[in-house]
């Protein structure tokens, strides 16, 4: 079973749709991993991540509930035979080569960030105006990102309305980032999915 759902999350990473209105480039499409508990969400993010890196893409990003959850995700990558660094979210970026996260250490591997780390910034990132999810846009090069944008327990994400004023700061910032990197290969994961 969870071979069989990264396989699926793999092929439905190769299509993207057209660039529509002002967009400059297409959106690749997204998949929604929903397993019930128990069945191994994180060690099927970790297949989807493993998968990329065979095939070239050095750099990922995975969200989750709590930075405690980093040391799960780097088991389950670790027991796939995945050995890529997993940076300890945006902290790590900010002690590589003066907060930029360009040092060398930090070029390649899987960044683990917690949603709330998304929605923040420092006290030098707020007098320039800046957040921390344009620091992690940053990190991952832009528009031409094509590495993976992993949202465990996705239903921390919710209460989208439709418009920013009344929409939570978290799904605010999850759908910033989407746009921001229209290429990267999504997975929404969540035994929770309806919420």
């Amino acid at each position: 079973l969870q071979i069989e759902s990264v396989s699926l999350a793999c092929q439905r990473h190769l299509q993207v749709w057209p660039a529509t209105g002002n967009a400059v480039m297409g959106t690749r499409a997204g998949f929604f991993l929903g397993d019930g508990a128990g069945v191994g969400k994180g060690r099927q993010l970790a297949a989807i991540v493993l998968d990329n890196v065979a095939r070239g893409r050095e750099r990922h990003i995975w969200f989750s509930t709590s930075a405690d959850l980093r040391v799960d995700a780097t088991r389950d990558l670790r027991d796939l035979g995945c050995h890529v660094p997993v940076h300890d979210g945006c902290s790590g970026l900010d002690r590589g080569n003066k907060g930029l996260g360009h040092g060398k250490e930090l070029q390649a591997g899987v960044l683990f960030s917690t949603y709330m780390t998304l929605v923040s910034a420092t006290s030098g990132q707020k007098q320039k105006g800046q957040s921390r999810l344009q620091q992690i846009v940053s990190w991952c090069g832009g528009a031409s990102y094509e590495g993976c944008l992993l949202f465990d327990e996705c239903h921390k994400a919710k209460n989208w309305t439709g418009k920013e004023e009344t929409s939570s700061k978290v799904a605010v910032a999850v759908l910033e980032l989407q746009r921001a990197l229209p290429l990267a290969r999504v997975v929404y994961c969540s035994a929770t999915g309806c919420t």
